[in-house]
C-alpha cells in the first residue's frame, strides 16, 4: 500500500522557517536539509508506522508518530504526523531545541 503524504500549512511554515535560519549561515546546509525532509516524506510513503510516537501523542491522546530527519552536523529535526486512512497528515516540523507542541498547536 502506498500512502499519500500531505503536509500542512503549519508544517510547511515550521520548515520554512528552519530552512530560513539554516540559510542565513550555510545555503547549502539548508539545501541538504531540506532533501533530508523530502527523503523522508518519501519513506512515508511506503510505511510510516515503522516511525515511532511522538512526545505529543500521550497529551493529545491520538497517535501522533514522528519521523527523524537530521543535518549533516548531526542536529535532529522532527516531523510530526497522523496516520489516517491512506494518507499521512503532516502536523508540525521541530528542531532539536524546541520544546514539544502544545496539543492547541496540534491540528489536523
Amino acid at each position: 500500500m502506498t500512502y499519500q503524504v500531505r503536509i500542512l500549512a503549519k508544517a510547511w511554515e515550521d520548515l520554512d522557517e528552519i530552512l530560513a535560519y539554516i540559510a542565513e549561515r550555510s545555503p547549502g546546509g539548508a539545501a541538504r536539509l531540506l532533501d533530508e525532509f523530502d527523503k523522508t516524506m518519501s519513506r512515508l510513503e511506503v510505511n510510516p508506522f515503522i516511525a515511532p510516537l511522538a512526545l505529543e501523542a500521550e497529551d493529545v491522546g491520538e497517535e501522533i508518530r514522528q519521523a527523524l530527519f537530521r543535518t549533516r552536523a548531526g542536529r535532529n529535526y522532527r516531523a510530526l504526523f497522523l496516520i489516517i486512512g491512506d494518507e499521512v497528515r503532516v502536523l508540525r516540523v521541530r528542531g532539536s531545541g524546541q520544546a514539544p507542541i502544545a496539543s492547541d498547536d496540534l491540528t489536523s
